[in-house]
């Protein structure tokens, strides 16, 4: 064909190949549809490789095909084989043989490597490689076949435009001037059932014949594929046969042909409706619809889908399920960098839960970076204290070095780390709905390793002297509770956690902020509940160390000093041991007088602390000198509460120390200071309390008229 004939079957200035380049360029469908095609082309070259069906060109070097059958013709002719392999064998060589001869075979051994070659250049194909396959069939024997997979190019004459230069050259066309007559031959073909499947595919694949494609495409990534290629075909014929204007007739396609309108929306409509359950279980994998969400473009419709994922709990089993919260993060994070998303909500709910996920697989120095990138400050501070929370519940070795750390990387990310820390310890020392109030003060409950782990959560709140304010309100608000349940140890341990110069932190930093001397309100309330509990604290250890040293110090008296003290038969002993029982005497006494001593010291400083709780100043014991909260406000029921039960506790254990010291007077003006209205202390005694106290004064005015003096 040196003829002017291979080009004169277009238009001087038209060219197939131009023309759908052209295409490419002005239609976005079809050219994200070829995207489409390319990646999953890409995808199995990636796993082609020593994985397919028994490779062809591993099993020798033969120069031609079906050399067996060759070879068993030549014997035949020949006369020198009887082999009933070669009954009933094909006559002639050429390519149409086996077809034309429909009673007749291959040689079996090459009917098996045909069926070999046909799967390994499907394959090729299926990954995008036809000059691969096509040296394929070279290299098996087989050129007829390589120049099949020739005929669907396009034409393209580079003389078209300019047919003859200074030299009078002309360049080489290439593609095929008469590809409409062979994509008629091989539709034809297509629909031969004597052909194998696999044949039938690859004349399908190349001439769009998508019914005879589908059955040797198995997974749901080749069915995809296979309509895609189909759709692709369909819009470039359509397209060649609108503009090109040819001089000669074309081959009419079937009616089959122009009815596949494939469009991406029903490509995938049609996947998901298949009779395969295979190809219905894998597009319900969640890798394939997020890439069936990607191909169509629907980002809102991906993000939404995500974020039902999450709220199905354990019931979605998806493998590698970190990996997959890090791709749907990261997809999230993308589509709201180029501006593509409107779900915030969801793009929230994706990055919080790969945040706990980080979480829980210890990688802590990640969560800040994607806690920052949620929109709303109060979500960053919401899920990071979480985040924190989970670490301390899940170390219970969480030291200072590491909370330091976790706030630290809070803070490079631009996280209010002060707001932060404030939420960690609400949530760690959360001590439920209604506390337990043990209306016995002389009670003393165990601290339990709960206990232990809520009063450690302060910690979070030493970081910077900015947070003890917040520092001494949860300080607070822990102690109450723990003085209602009567865990006097528990409260120990907290106030032992608070560092002794907090009150002084607090006054120069808001001095030097503001030059004000006088603290904010609620800072100020908390200072004085402070030193409130340090008062009652003080307190019971003054009234413990003088009950210990009064009921149990006590210098027990010796034997021998017991009998010198009666008089018993001294006149018997001889000078040496008289002079030994004087001394262990002396000695006695010398104990005694420094028990008393310490005695007179410990009731003395007992007797104030306790009188420092009755007689507190500026309003009384756990009152509030300025009222700045709601009336009746959870804080105030509290510290009423404690009103009824730590005073007169207090009055009692006074009682005991004056009545045991043999201080009748003083536990007389005690009642005094009780009945009192200035304090009003007998206001928040009840009946029963009031009784024990009167049983106490009545037996310490009894006492009095005993020993002749003037109550």
């Amino acid at each position: 064909m040196e003829s002017d004939e291979i080009w004169s079957g277009l238009d001087d200035v038209t060219s197939e190949d131009d023309l759908v380049k052209q295409l490419y360029d002005k239609n976005a469908i079809i050219r994200q549809a070829q995207l489409v095609v390319d990646w999953l082309e890409q995808r199995a070259a990636d796993v082609y490789h020593d994985s397919h069906y028994s490779q062809v060109e591993f099993y020798g070097d033969a120069v031609a095909g079906w050399e067996n059958t060759l070879h068993s013709l030549v014997s035949k002719k020949r006369g020198l084989s009887t082999d009933n392999v070669e009954q009933n064998m094909v006559t002639q060589m050429d390519p149409d043989a086996p077809n034309r001869e429909q009673n007749r075979r291959l040689h079996p051994l090459d009917k098996e490597d045909e069926m070999r070659l046909l799967r390994s250049v499907f394959a090729r194909l299926r990954c995008g490689q036809l000059d691969e396959a096509q040296q394929l069939c070279f290299r098996a024997g087989q050129p007829f076949r390589a120049a099949i997979l020739e005929g669907w190019k396009l034409f393209h004459d580079p003389n078209m435009k300019s047919r003859t230069d200074v030299a009078n050259t002309k360049e080489s066309p290439s593609g095929n001037p008469y590809r409409d007559i062979w994509k008629t031959m091989t539709w034809k073909e297509c629909e031969n059932v004597q052909l194998s499947e696999e044949e039938r595919a690859i004349f399908a694949l190349l001439c769009g014949h998508l019914k005879a494609l589908l059955p040797a495409c198995h997974s749901w990534e080749d069915q995809l594929w296979a309509h895609l290629r189909a759709m692709i075909d369909h819009c470039v014929e359509k397209e060649l046969r609108r503009c090109v204007n040819y001089k000669r007739q074309l081959q009419i396609l079937p009616d089959e042909y122009w009815n596949q309108q494939l469009t991406i929306e029903s490509i995938f409509s049609t996947l998901a409706a298949s009779r395969d359950k295979t190809l219905i279980a894998q597009g319900r994998d969640q890798y394939r619809i997020i890439q069936r969400y990607l191909i169509m473009d629907d980002v809102d419709g991906l993000l939404e889908e995500m974020s039902s994922w999450l709220k199905q709990g354990d019931s979605w089993s998806v493998h590698l399920r970190p990996h997959m919260i890090r791709l749907m993060s990261h997809l999230a994070l993308f589509f709201r960098r180029i501006g593509r998303g409107s779900c915030d909500d969801s793009i929230g709910s994706i990055l919080e839960a790969y945040v706990l996920q980080l979480v829980n697989l210890g990688r802590t120095d990640l969560a800040a970076v994607y806690v920052g990138q949620l929109p709303l400050p109060e979500d960053q501070i919401r899920l990071y204290a979480q985040c924190l929370v989970m670490v301390e519940e899940q170390e219970e070795s969480c030291d200072d070095e590491e909370r330091r750390r976790l706030l630290s990387l809070a803070q490079d990310v631009g996280l209010d780390v002060n707001a932060i820390a404030k939420q960690v310890v609400i949530k760690l020392c959360d001590q439920g709905g209604m506390i337990q109030h043990v209306t016995d003060a002389s009670l003393q409950v165990a601290t339990t390793a709960e206990d232990e782990r809520r009063i450690r959560s302060l910690s979070w709140l030493l970081m910077d002297p900015s947070m003890r304010s917040q520092l001494l309100i949860q300080a607070n608000t822990l102690m109450r509770g723990y003085l209602l349940r009567r865990q006097i140890e528990a409260v120990k341990l907290t106030f032992q956690l608070t560092p002794p110069d907090t009150v002084a932190i607090l006054t120069e930093l808001w001095e030097s902020r503001t030059g004000l001397t006088e603290l904010p309100t609620e800072v100020e309330a908390a200072v004085r509940e402070y030193l409130c509990v340090q008062t009652y604290i003080d307190a019971l250890d003054a009234f413990q160390e003088w009950f210990t040293r009064f009921h149990h110090s006590k210098p027990k008296k010796t034997e021998a000093t017991v009998q010198q003290q009666r008089g018993g038969a001294s006149s018997q002993l001889s000078f040496t041991e008289n002079l030994l029982k004087e001394q262990h005497l002396k000695q006695h006494q010398v104990e005694i007088q420094r028990w008393q001593a310490a005695v007179d010291s410990l009731t003395q400083s007992a007797i104030d602390k306790l009188y420092n709780v009755l007689l507190f100043p500026d309003g009384g014991w756990m009152v509030d000198s300025v009222s700045f909260e709601e009336e009746n406000s959870p804080r105030q029921q509290q510290q009423q509460l404690l009103r009824q039960t730590c005073i007169p506790h207090a009055a009692l254990l006074l009682c005991n120390v004056l009545t045991s010291t043999h201080r009748y007077s003083q536990c007389l003006e005690l009642a005094n200071v009780i009945a009192s209205e200035q304090q009003s202390l007998y206001k928040v005694c009840s009946a029963e309390q009031l009784a024990q106290l009167t049983k106490h004064l009545r037996q310490s005015y009894v006492r009095l008229l005993d020993i002749g003096e003037t109550p």
